[in-house]
This record gives C-alpha cells, structure tokens and sequence, in this order.
C-alpha cells in the first residue's frame, strides 16, 4: 500500500485506565491498513502551531472508525490532545509500517509491555472478527502491566480470546495486588519457557516502550530465538 494523506475529524475519546486514552476518528473513503500498522497524524494547535506525531492504529481494518490509544504525558502535542474538541479537522498519513501477522501455520506468540497492546489490539480485533486471518494456529498474549487496574482492554482481550479459537492471553503483574491469582513478575525465559512450549518454532511479536522492547530482544537471543522470527515495534516517549 502506497500512504496517502486523507482528511478526518475527532469523533470521540474514550478513556480505558489511568491516564490511558482512546482518539476515535472518521474513518475517510479510501482508507486501507493492515491490522498492526502506524499512521502520522497533524493539525493545528490552539496557538496556531502545526503539530504531528505518529502512532499505531489501535483500531482493527474490520471497524468503521479509526482509533489510536496513547498514554497522555506532560508534553506539549499530549497537552493539546488532552484539550483537542470532538470534530476537530486533522490529516492522517497512512499506512506505515511492518507489525502485521504473517501468513503460515507457526504459532504465534505477543509479548505487549504496557501501552504496546494497542498495534496488538489491532491485530487480535481484526482475527476475532475475520477467523480466517488466524487460521488454525495456536496464539498467546504475554501482557505485562504494573497492576490490575493499569490493564488497557482487559475486559476485550477476554471477548476476543472467546473468538479466536487458538487465542490465549496470559497477563503478568509485576506489582500484582494479594487477590492476584496470575502470573507476578515479568515476561522472563522461565515464563517462556512454561508459557511457550518449544519456544523456538514460534513466531514472536515484541510491541511496548524501548526498555520493554531491549528487554525483550535480549531475552529471546538469550533463548536461543531466531531474530529473524522476532517482529518489534517500539513506543517512543513511554519510559
């Protein structure tokens, strides 16, 4: 697909947990991503200033609206987005990028820090609402997040996990509360290990903030994981 710049309008926000926000958008005629893939957006700020950023789509190609969901920090284009009034005029550029699941029987396994579940998020919606795009192999979210209220699309990845037949979703807490009974701690080898039988036949997706991404990289070579089976896409500004 060849990006294009369309015309759209802010239609809603949505929030999910904390500071956590969903930016729902029109979604323009003529507009075609693939689930997984990122976009640049801009418009103009209320002091005149043009501003742009980049984000994955947390939206699925399947919904008729464009969405991105970020985490809304102290800086200026985050200020002004907080602020942004519904029916807003913007300009989206898209589509960018390579996150998107590649057609084969390899089980599949994501490993989402935080924020990051948004390109999976797009991913998982597009396979629960077209089956086919799964196929018939075997899928597992490894989700890590600090607590239970801090789990973007918690109550959706259980929808979804309902309708994607091969579909798993394991959620670790690194500051899990006493009534927790997942898994504590981090994506680590010991939780590979256990989580992923024969972890080297699987194809890894790696989304979430720099840190989480490094960490991740350096666990999977540590695994002994192909890194030619390892897609990553890092949130900058998250740390």
């Amino acid at each position: 697909m060849t990006a294009t710049v369309y015309k759209s309008r802010l239609i809603e926000k949505i929030p999910r947990v904390a500071d956590i926000v969903t930016f729902r958008f029109e979604r323009p005629a003529g507009y075609e991503y693939r689930a997984g893939q990122w976009f640049n957006i801009d418009f103009i700020g209320p002091e005149g200033q043009p501003l742009n950023h980049h984000f994955s789509h947390s939206s699925s190609p399947t919904e008729p609206w464009l969405e991105f969901t970020t985490r809304l920090r102290d800086s200026e284009f985050k200020r002004v987005l907080r602020e942004l009034p519904i029916g807003t005029e913007v300009d989206l550029e898209a589509p960018f990028g390579s996150f998107v699941l590649v057609p084969g029987e390899d089980p599949v396994a994501f490993l989402a820090g935080g924020i990051g579940i948004t390109c999976v998020r797009s991913i998982l919606r597009d396979c629960g609402d077209e089956p086919s795009r799964a196929g018939n192999r075997s899928m597992t979210l490894l989700f890590a997040n600090r607590s239970e209220d801090a789990i973007p699309f918690r109550d959706e990845l259980v929808e979804i996990e309902t309708k994607v037949p091969g579909l798993r979703v394991v959620h670790v807490l690194s500051r899990a509360g006493d009534g927790w009974s997942g898994r504590r701690g981090h994506i680590d080898e010991d939780l590979v290990e256990s989580e992923l039988p024969k972890a080297s036949q699987w194809r890894y997706y790696v989304s979430g903030p720099p840190s989480f991404v490094g960490a991740m990289r350096e666990m999977l070579a540590g695994h002994g994981i192909d890194p030619n089976r390892v897609t990553m896409e890092r949130f900058e500004g998250y740390e």
